[in-house]
């Protein structure tokens, strides 16, 4: 028996309409509809409250292979109607703010991490491009970056198949929002969105820039490289890898803080 089936049980049995509940919960009565169609489960502060309303453990609450005894025909008959009629809507799930704030923070953690490990490989690698003295990178940098690298891209690849991800069927799910958190969500994404699409076209025309500058500073002083001392080599090489790193890491990161509120509001009228 799953959270939804028992919650609806245990509604019945106490006579509960969803209002009602939704009332002695200090929620929506729309929220009580989609707990009890497993669309979604209540935060944890409100399934305690439920625990005590009905006086039931959280074991019996929430572990499925249990079976609630207060368990009636006439409701279990009740219950397959109810989810007849709503099966249109099992793709559905209800969102609320707590749920949101969650999804959003887990993937900007997340894209913190992978735009930083990013950064770093595309950093060690920009250094390759470089006007430094020829045979100069081959013997006494690559090896030290590409080990760099790839320690930082197996970093990733781990990091992404070990990391549980709670939040992944909000993104193959139709949401449902309160008409409040919609609002504010919005309000949040349109106040910050110019400033993500501002941080990668900046970044992205800084390395367009220096990469032209590179070339043309390269054609211009080939013959007097090797008059460069190692510390202008060592200057010029680290300068370099820094600004293709950084711009890197802000690209990924807007990238993909700009991906998460647009899957979160992203238009389900369809």
């Amino acid at each position: 028996m799953t959270f939804g089936e028992k919650l609806y049980q245990l509604r019945k049995t106490r006579g509960y309409s969803q209002e009602a509940l939704a009332e002695k919960l200090h929620t929506s009565r729309q929220a009580v509809s989609k707990w009890e169609n497993d669309n979604g489960y209540p935060e944890t502060e409100k399934i305690i409250l439920i625990a005590k309303l009905f006086a039931v453990s959280l074991d019996d609450l929430l572990m499925e292979e249990r079976e609630m005894d207060a368990a009636s025909g006439s409701a279990a008959t009740d219950r397959e109607g109810l989810c007849g009629e709503a099966g249109n809507q099992q793709n559905e799930y209800y969102v609320n703010r707590e749920t949101a704030n969650g999804f959003l923070l887990y993937y900007k953690k997340k894209f913190f991490l992978i735009a930083a490990a990013c950064g770093f490989i595309l950093g060690c690698n920009g250094a390759s491009y470089s006007s430094m003295e020829p045979g100069f990178y081959e013997r006494m940098v690559e090896p030290v970056l590409t080990t760099l690298s790839a320690v930082a891209l197996l970093s990733i690849v781990f990091y992404i198949i070990l990391k549980q991800n709670p939040y992944r069927n909000l993104r193959n799910k139709v949401l449902f929002f309160s008409d409040d958190v919609r609002r504010e969500l919005q309000d949040e994404f349109f106040k910050i969105k110019k400033a993500l699409l501002a941080g990668i076209i900046v970044c992205l025309a800084a390395v367009g820039i220096s990469e032209l500058y590179f070339d043309y500073d390269l054609i211009t002083t080939w013959e007097t490289m090797y008059l460069l001392s190692e510390a202008e080599m060592l200057w010029e090489t680290v300068f370099y890898m820094i600004l293709v790193g950084v711009c890197s890491f802000v690209m990924i990161f807007c990238a993909g803080v700009y991906w998460s509120y647009a899957v979160l509001l992203r238009d389900q009228s369809r």
